[in-house]
C-alpha cells in the first residue's frame, strides 16, 4: 500500500470540533488532512486536491451530503475516489439512501478508534458497500424524487430571488432616475443663484426669479407677493404663469397666526394638501388656482430685526442711507414667495422641497446682500461727490481741481496741446457781503457758479478756487482763445437775470480774470497758478471788470 504520509484524505464537516479530532486521529496514524466545513468548499477542495478518499457528514448546511455525492461522483477526473458518509444520524433508510445516491461507505457514529482505522484502509483498499439491488432501486427512486422536490424548491427561490431582483432593479432604475434629477436640480439651482447675483439691481433679481423657477423647477406658477404694512396685504409684484388679469383679482391677506406658523417652519412652508391650510384667505387662493400641494417663503429677512409680522424682517440700512432716499424707498420689500402645480396636479417630491429650501434662502441672502451694496454703493458715491464737490456752489471744489489740473498737464504734455487756467474774482464783493448780508453774498456766488456753468464748454472743468474765488481748467485753449471765452463771461456777468435781481449795481458787482496758458507760461501747475495769479492782480489794477493775461 502507499506509504500513509502520501495518503490525502478530505472530511468535510460543520463542526469545527469534529474536524479537529479527525485531524488528530489521521495525523497521529500518518495520514495527510484536508477539511472543508461546506459542501460547496468540500467540492472545490476536492476537484483541486484530488484526494486519496473522501469522509462527508449527511447534514451540511448549504446542501445534503448525498447532493455532494451527485456532484462530486458526475466529474469525470474525481468520480472514483471513495466517498464514506460518516454521520450520527441514525433515521430509517439513511444508509441506504446515502448508498443509493452514490456512496461507497457509510460509517456511523460514534467511532471506534480501530475499528475506523480498519474501515479507512479497508475502503483505501476498493472495499464498497452494497445494498440489496430491489432496496437500492427503492431508495434510488426516493432519491431522484427528493432531488426533483429540492430542484423545484430551487427553482422556486431563484423565481422569487429573480422577481425580487426585478424589483430592485427597477427601484434601483426609479433611484437612478431621481438621483439624474436631484443632481440635475442641484446644478440648475447653482447657476440660477450665480446668474441671479450677477443682476445689476435687486429688482432685477426679483423679476427674473419667477421666470427661472417655473423653467428649472417645473412649477406651474411662481407669484412674487409684496407685503404692504398700511393695509397689511400681499399684492403681485412679479410673476410666471399667470395671467395679469387673474392676479388682480386676488387680495390676499394673511392672519399672524400664519405667519407665526410660517416662522416655526424656517420661513419656508410646504402645504402638501388644502388640510393643512389654516388661513381662509390662503384658502380662496388655492381653490382659485386649483392647487392641492404648494410652497410659501419669505424672499426677505433672513437676517436680524423683528416686525408685526415676524417673518418680514430685514436688515435696517436707513441709518446708513443718511436721507438719500424716501423713506419709502429705504427698507428693502418684504416679499412672499409662492409656487405651486395646480395645472400638472403633480406633487412635490421630499428631494425637491429640500433644494427649494436651501435655494429660497440663498436667494434671501443675495437679495439683501444686493440691497446693501447697492446702498453703500449710493452713499460711496455721495460721499465721493462731497469729497470733489464744493457744498454751496456745487462746482468742484478746490481738491478736485488740483487732481484734474496734473492730470490735464500730463495729458498736455503727451499730446503737445497747450491749455489754460483762468482764475476769477468779484470785484467789490466785501463792500456787497457787508452791506447786504452773508446770505446774499452767498447767492452771488451760486448765481455766479450757475452762469460759469452755462457758459462754457463741457470739456472745460469749473471749481470754486475758495472764497470768492473761482478757477477753470480751458484744455486746448490758448492764451488769446482763453481771453476771449473769459471776455465773453465778463459781459454774461452784466446781461444775466439772476444776478441782475441780486442788486449787483449797488456796490459795482463785477469780475476780473486773470489767464495763464501752458506751455508759455509755465510747465507746472504751481507755476501757472502764480502766473495767472500775477494776470488777475494785473486785471485788479487796471480797473476791474477786466481780463488780464500773464507777460
Amino acid at each position: 500500500m502507499t506509504n500513509k504520509t502520501q495518503i490525502k484524505i478530505l472530511y468535510i464537516e460543520d463542526d469545527l470540533e469534529s474536524r479537529e479530532v479527525m485531524a488528530d486521529i489521521l495525523h497521529f496514524h500518518g495520514f495527510k488532512f484536508i477539511s472543508a466545513s461546506r459542501g460547496i468548499e468540500g467540492i472545490e477542495i476536492a476537484t483541486k486536491e484530488k484526494p486519496d478518499l473522501i469522509l462527508m457528514d449527511i447534514n451540511l448546511p448549504d446542501m445534503q451530503g448525498y447532493e455532494v455525492t451527485t456532484f462530486l461522483k458526475s466529474n469525470q477526473s474525481i468520480k472514483n475516489i471513495p466517498i464514506i458518509a460518516l454521520t450520527g444520524f441514525t433515521g430509517k433508510g439513511a444508509k441506504e439512501l446515502t448508498l443509493a445516491a452514490g456512496c461507497d461507505g457509510y460509517i456511523s457514529k460514534p467511532i471506534n478508534i480501530t475499528e475506523f482505522l480498519q474501515q479507512i484502509d479497508e475502503y483505501l483498499h476498493g472495499k464498497k458497500d452494497l445494498v440489496d439491488p430491489e432496496i437500492e432501486k427503492k431508495y434510488l427512486a426516493e432519491y431522484n424524487v427528493r432531488l426533483v422536490e429540492k430542484l423545484q424548491a430551487k427553482i422556486e427561490e431563484l423565481g422569487k430571488m429573480n422577481s425580487n431582483l426585478s424589483q430592485i432593479n427597477e427601484e434601483l432604475s426609479l433611484s437612478k432616475e431621481q438621483l439624474t434629477e436631484y443632481n440635475n436640480r442641484l446644478f440648475y439651482m447653482n447657476n440660477l443663484a450665480n446668474l441671479l447675483r450677477l443682476q445689476k439691481s435687486p429688482q432685477d433679481l426679483l423679476q427674473l426669479l419667477p421666470f427661472k423657477l417655473k423653467e428649472g423647477f417645473s412649477v406651474d406658477r411662481s407669484i412674487i407677493f409684496e407685503y404692504d404694512e398700511k393695509s397689511e396685504k400681499l399684492k403681485p409684484l412679479y410673476f410666471a404663469g399667470v395671467a395679469s388679469e387673474n392676479l388682480k383679482k386676488i387680495k390676499l391677506t394673511l392672519s399672524k397666526e400664519f405667519y407665526k406658523h410660517l416662522r416655526k417652519e424656517n420661513k419656508v412652508l410646504w402645504i402638501k394638501n388644502k388640510s393643512e391650510i389654516i388661513d381662509s384667505s390662503l384658502m380662496t387662493l388655492a381653490q382659485n388656482f386649483n392647487s392641492l400641494s404648494f410652497v410659501l417663503a419669505s424672499i426677505s429677512g433672513w437676517r436680524t430685526g423683528t416686525d408685526d409680522t415676524g417673518i418680514f424682517s430685514s436688515i435696517n440700512t436707513s441709518s446708513l442711507k443718511h436721507n438719500l432716499r424716501k423713506k419709502s424707498e429705504q427698507m428693502p420689500k418684504k416679499l412672499l414667495l409662492f409656487v405651486d402645480r395646480g395645472r400638472s396636479q403633480k406633487p412635490f417630491l421630499t428631494y425637491e422641497i429640500r433644494i427649494l429650501k436651501a435655494f429660497i434662502q440663498s436667494i434671501s441672502i443675495i437679495y439683501e446682500n444686493m440691497l446693501l451694496y447697492h446702498d453703500l454703493y449710493d452713499i460711496y458715491q455721495i460721499r465721493k461727490k462731497e469729497a470733489i464737490t464744493d457744498p454751496l456752489t456745487s462746482l468742484n471744489n478746490y481738491r478736485y481741481f488740483r487732481t484734474e489740473s496734473e492730470r490735464e498737464l500730463l495729458r498736455s504734455e503727451r499730446y503737445k496741446k497747450p491749455f489754460s487756467l483762468a482764475i476769477i474774482d468779484i470785484d467789490n464783493f466785501k463792500p456787497y457781503n457787508d452791506s447786504h448780508g452773508h446770505l446774499a453774498g452767498d447767492k452771488v456766488l451760486i448765481a455766479l457758479a450757475k452762469l460759469l456753468k452755462e457758459n462754457t464748454r463741457k470739456s472745460d472743468i469749473t471749481s470754486r478756487y475758495g472764497g470768492d474765488e473761482f478757477i477753470i481748467i480751458l484744455p486746448e485753449l490758448e492764451l488769446n482763445q482763453a481771453k476771449s471765452l473769459a471776455e465773453k463771461l465778463c459781459d454774461k456777468m452784466h446781461q444775466s437775470e439772476d444776478l441782475k435781481k441780486l442788486d449787483l449795481k449797488s456796490v459795482g458787482l463785477s469780475i476780473s480774470i486773470g489767464i495763464a496758458s501752458f506751455p508759455e507760461s509755465g510747465k507746472t501747475i504751481d507755476k501757472l497758478l502764480k502766473k495767472a495769479d500775477d494776470a488777475l492782480y494785473a486785471a485788479k489794477k487796471s480797473g476791474k471788470n477786466t481780463v488780464s493775461i500773464c507777460a
